[in-house]
């Protein structure tokens, strides 16, 4: 599966998590295990992002120009991602 097709569905995760986050909230009910599944789904959605642009030709700081010192993205994730997926990209520019 390319890159972009797990962005998209990463995505659709996290849109159907908040909503279901919203729904059990209202309703009075605990919503702690998904909003923790949340923030995961979250950070791996952002590292592979930043990983999706970088192998594009983008820099982190084109990606993310203004980012709170205490929240930088794991760049060695990031660095695992770009391995996993480099040669789809590298076949695609050549």
């Amino acid at each position: 599966m390319s890159l972009k097709k797990e962005l998209k569905i990463k995505a659709a995760e996290i849109r159907k998590t908040k909503i279901q986050i919203k729904e059990l909230q209202k309703s009075r009910d605990y919503a702690g295990k998904l909003q923790y599944s949340l923030l995961h789904l979250k950070r791996d959605y952002r590292h592979k992002h930043i990983a999706y642009s970088m192998l594009r030709g983008r820099t982190y700081e084109q990606i993310e120009p203004k980012c709170h010192e205490n929240n930088k993205p794991n760049m060695d994730f990031v660095k695992e991602i770009m391995d996993e997926y480099s040669e789809n990209y590298v076949r695609l520019s050549a």
